[in-house]
């Protein structure tokens, strides 16, 4: 058994509490790290600007997405034209997904609003825009974020993550767990494909859990498995499934998507798609002989976990802003 390691603040772009307007939100995370935040929500106030630094060149602005479609219009019309200096533009807090919107809960960007996503992308100011449930990597300035851990609860929760003692990834039986919740609605549709796919073609080393289990209970159910389905629901990323599975030192298995470059930082199985030769024993045997190492060699270890905290991202998206 592993001994625990310290605490560290884990990263995280979600903020809370959502639906009481944007003037409501604590500002946590990625986000209390940059220079003005821009807040939004779906209940009015639908926008608010927060200058966390008095300054009027931001070298750091996060745009909150949690009303996608008012969220990036009033950006470029309101803060865009304010700007007189090299930005890096942050965005997330919610799974809507950037540049296309993808989420199958929202339409896709209309016509005014992906001008103005160019507007912002054409912006010779912008440095880059990282992005969470980022959707494309066609443009050069656009970088993925992960979401990390989602946080809605006690501000000290946010500020005491630490490592539990879990067992050595190598000794662990070599299984992938399913476990992920589903819903009615067609962005469900992936995950009840995988649920299938474990159930027939997977079954012999995969254990199904179909029915709705404690958090305590699913770490637990974590730390007896080599490996954990991460399959995306809502938006793309497999946060925080796949940062709770690589923080109890279980190997999470994603598909591979525009937010790969993010993911391959950390100790992460990827498949192209999620058809039934994406897994066999042979591959997990591969796997879990390339990546256990991260999580049983305790310098890896130490170095996998720097990589989960708030630290190590933000000093990804200073390092953006750094002239080249």
């Amino acid at each position: 058994m592993w001994r625990s390691d310290p605490v560290f603040r884990a990263h995280s772009t979600r903020l809370f509490p959502k639906g009481q307007g944007a003037d409501a939100y604590e500002i946590t995370g990625i986000a209390s790290c940059c220079d003005w935040v821009l807040l939004t929500d779906r209940a009015a106030p639908r926008a608010h600007l927060v200058r966390r630094v008095q300054t009027d060149q931001p070298r750091h602005i996060f745009l909150s997405m949690r009303s996608p479609f008012t969220a990036i219009p009033h950006f470029a019309r309101h803060v865009l034209p304010m700007l007189t200096a090299p930005f890096v533009l942050v965005s997330g807090s919610e799974d809507a997904t950037v540049p296309v919107q993808m989420d199958q809960r929202w339409r896709r960007f209309d016509a005014s609003e992906q001008e103005a996503i160019q507007q912002v992308l054409d912006h010779p100011l912008l440095l880059h825009w990282v992005a969470e449930n980022l959707d494309s990597a066609s443009h050069p300035k656009l970088r993925p974020i992960p979401v990390g851990m989602v946080y809605n609860a006690e501000p000290k929760i946010r500020d005491s993550t630490a490592c539990p003692t879990v067992p050595p990834t190598a000794t662990r039986p070599l299984r992938v767990l399913c476990a992920h919740r589903t819903r009615p609605g067609p962005q469900w549709d992936r995950r009840k494909h995988v649920t299938e796919l474990a159930q027939t073609c997977w079954d012999s080393w995969c254990t199904i859990i179909q029915e709705d289990i404690s958090e305590s209970d699913f770490l637990a159910l974590l730390t007896q498995h080599a490996f954990v389905l991460c399959v995306e629901g809502g938006g793309l990323d497999p946060s925080p499934k796949a940062w709770q599975a690589v923080l109890h030192g279980t190997i999470p298995i994603v598909r591979q998507t525009a937010l790969a470059p993010a993911y391959q930082r950390l100790p992460v199985a990827f498949v192209a798609e999620w058809t039934p030769d994406a897994l066999d024993p042979a591959r997990l045997h591969a796997w879990l002989t390339d990546l256990a190492p991260h999580h049983d060699n305790a310098d890896r270890r130490k170095e996998v976990l720097h990589r989960l905290s708030l630290e190590y991202w933000w000093d990804y998206i200073t390092d953006l802003a750094r002239p080249a």
